[in-house]
């Protein structure tokens, strides 16, 4: 884990260093997903060709 930037944090606020952790468990989750070969990780949804929908209202 970041133990050096665990110490630094407690500059931040409290909302900022919430938010640090989310985005590290979600980062941990991806890779953990990635590596296990769920479908669906985040890196296959990147790749995915975007489908513009039919109804979708011009810009």
């Amino acid at each position: 884990m970041k133990a050096n930037s665990d110490r630094h944090d407690q500059h931040l606020p409290e909302h900022q260093r919430i938010a640090d952790l989310v985005d590290d468990m979600e980062d941990r989750l991806a890779a953990e997903r990635e590596a296990k070969g769920v479908a669906g990780n985040a890196s296959e949804r990147k790749q995915a060709e975007q489908v513009e929908p039919d109804d979708q209202a011009p810009e």
